[in-house]
């Protein structure tokens, strides 16, 4: 009888069938890759850096463009101080975000640092900010009581000043500038220097309301709201009772 081949086990297997232009990846391709990766993202990098720095630098600069303006009768005083104003509410968040970038952090790192990222943004610190506005409210009272009771005058100038002012700024003063002024005063400069120190700082900027009782409150503001963001670890806190304050403070003056 004829004997039956069997295949050994050791037989070679079937050589694999290569695809016409596709080649399959190697080590060196994939180095190139992970490289030419390194090098996009250092170069975005790289570029928001630059923004940053470009957009400090610009600011910075509008100061003497807007004096120069104002001496030659281009803007008016009250433009003056509007513009003024804004253009260094811009500059904090910018200080800010410079100097974290240049310390080599990447623009989430930076957000995360400040407390900014969607993980901060919750329940519980909004409704923390919500009571950080109340908390101002009731000092608002109790001082309204301190001069009913002692016949000392307190006097505040905000909403002097506000009057007569571009509507652009008072709708600025509600939606934006609380932001930017968590972003230096609490986000940046809390975990820098401490809570005492920041709303210190927090006041001496609120000098130029030229009112003890302004400067006083913006103090006692600076503490809880620093306190509120060290405990709750979110700048939304901060940000919604700074802009609660703000908002009333506009509905006064209107109503």
């Amino acid at each position: 009888m004829p004997q039956r081949r069997t295949r050994s086990k050791s037989s070679k297997k079937p050589a694999q069938r290569t695809v016409p232009g596709i080649e399959k990846p190697t080590k060196h391709a994939s180095i190139k890759h992970n490289e030419a990766h390194r090098a996009k993202g250092a170069s975005r990098s790289l570029s928001i850096r630059a923004f940053f720095y470009i957009a400090t630098f610009l600011l910075i600069f509008m100061f003497p463009l807007l004096g120069w303006l104002y001496s030659h009768g281009i803007v008016s005083a009250i433009d003056l101080e509007a513009d003024s104003t804004i253009v260094l509410s811009l500059l904090f968040p910018s200080i800010a975000f410079s100097y974290m970038l240049y310390k080599g952090k990447s623009l989430s790192e930076v957000i995360s640092d400040l407390n900014l990222n969607l993980h901060a943004f919750t329940l519980r610190a909004l409704a923390v900010g919500v009571l950080l506005f109340l908390a101002i409210l009731l000092l608002e009272f109790g001082l309204s009581a301190f001069q009913t009771v002692t016949h000392i005058p307190l006097p505040t100038n905000v909403q002097a000043l506000l009057q007569g002012m571009p509507l652009y700024l008072i709708v600025f003063s509600v939606l934006v500038a609380p932001i930017d002024e968590e972003i230096l005063f609490r986000g940046f400069l809390v975990p820098r220097i401490g809570i005492v120190w920041s709303a210190l700082i927090f006041s001496l900027f609120h000098i130029s309301y030229l009112s003890i009782s302004e400067f006083v409150a913006a103090f006692i503001f600076g503490l809880i709201a620093g306190y509120a963001f060290k405990k709750t670890k979110s700048l939304y806190t901060t940000i919604i009772g700074h802009a609660l304050v703000n908002l009333l403070t506009v509905l006064v003056l209107f109503l």
